[in-house]
């Protein structure tokens, strides 16, 4: 396993410096979001229960920033950058899940 991982690190795209930054911020903020829990299905037939991803806390990202040292003229850029990204991750997700529930209902 460890000869794959390099490999895959070895062709992974190098990011400009600018995007360095929010792109670590965001992976370091990804699993700190809320899930919210759903159960779908139909009246007297299959039921399923279902976990869809909600945004980055304001107070998540601001404490990124407080202990990265990401300065008061950068904090607009960077934060705007993170939501970009978190709202891209979600609807994603949010479209993977309502997928597989139309399929499931199908089933």
């Amino acid at each position: 396993m460890p000869a794959i991982r390099e490999a895959i690190l070895a062709s992974k795209p190098a990011l400009p410096p600018s995007l360095e930054r929010p792109w670590r911020g965001w992976h370091d903020l990804q699993h700190d979001r809320a899930w919210l829990t759903d159960l779908v299905g139909a009246a007297i037939g299959k039921i399923r229960g279902v976990s869809r991803p909600g945004g980055i806390s304001w107070q998540a990202l601001a404490r990124w920033c407080e202990a990265n040292a990401v300065s008061e003229d950068d904090r607009p850029w960077i934060e705007d950058q993170i939501r970009a990204m978190d709202s891209v991750f979600m609807a994603y997700r949010n479209r993977r899940i309502t997928e597989d529930i139309e399929q499931f209902m199908k089933g």
